[in-house]
């Protein structure tokens, strides 16, 4: 494997024998100039498919940072039965790192509720919880308990391999679902916009826990009554959205569904 770039002391880009790119770990393969053939046994793993946006990218994150968030998406994947996408790892990298600066630079945002997170995906919070206690371990910083929800929802939005290759059929699903909340609403989604990967991401969820019966069930019989009477338009909505799918989520997801549209289509508005 020819190194062509170091990236860190252990951490280089690489072209291998087939003439990929790569991104490989290895103990020491960064410190001598390149360009230069490393031997195989002393990488020790590699990432195809690495977006160059992250590759320029990764020389401005600190080393441990990547390698927490590589421990993270390990265990992500080994909790979660799953395959999340390489790329996922250094976007991760990149937050950890921007979470840690703003927190010694005492900069204080409004993150989202880790209740609700928890109700939302009970499983994936796990990873969030994980994270911070790896943090602590290896980065010597505690972050705010509320920061394990924003990056349970960083790992869902960005999403598992095996959701997002093989679920074309669902990907139909949503786009129609999307199109009429559009239509409904009288308005143009931004596909590319963040509250749409985050409705995205839900309805992959949705649509597997749906699948599985497995879906979310806790005690908020009240707000979702409270939800319907307060956004009716929204409720319709989402209700009309299920018939078109055939499905029949039972009021807890449908809870869920209804916070989602209603930010999706809220934020759009204001645009």
């Amino acid at each position: 494997m020819k190194v062509v770039k170091n990236i860190h002391n252990n951490i280089s880009l690489c072209i291998d024998s087939k003439g990929n790119e790569v991104v490989a770990f290895g103990k020491g393969i960064g410190f001598m100039k390149p360009p230069y053939e490393v031997p195989i046994q002393k990488v020790e793993r590699t990432f195809y498919n690495i977006n160059p946006i992250y590759i320029d990218m990764l020389s401005q994150i600190p080393e441990e940072a990547i390698n927490v968030s590589s421990q993270i998406i390990d265990y992500a994947n080994k909790n979660l039965k799953g395959s999340f996408n390489e790329n996922l790892i250094f976007t991760l990298a990149d937050h950890i790192t921007f979470s840690i600066k703003r927190l010694q630079e005492n900069i204080h945002l409004d993150l989202p509720l880790i209740h609700e997170v928890k109700h939302m995906y009970p499983k994936e919070i796990q990873i969030g919880e994980y994270a911070l206690k790896l943090i602590k371990e290896k980065l010597n910083v505690e972050l705010p308990k509320q920061e394990a929800a924003v990056i349970t929802l960083h790992v869902v939005d960005y999403g598992l391999k095996s959701c997002i290759s093989t679920g074309e059929s669902n990907q139909e699903k949503i786009e129609r679902c999307t199109q009429i909340i559009e239509e409904y609403n009288g308005l143009k989604i931004d596909r590319e916009g963040f509250n749409y990967s985050r409705f995205v991401s839900h309805m992959y969820y949705l649509l597997d826990r749906i699948a599985n019966n497995t879906e979310v069930k806790t005690k908020n019989k009240k707000i979702f009554d409270q939800l319907v009477k307060e956004y009716p338009k929204t409720y319709d909505c989402a209700k009309k959205a299920c018939r078109a799918l055939e499905i029949n989520p039972n009021d807890e997801e449908l809870l869920y569904l209804i916070l989602h549209i209603n930010r999706l289509s809220s934020r759009e508005e204001k645009q």
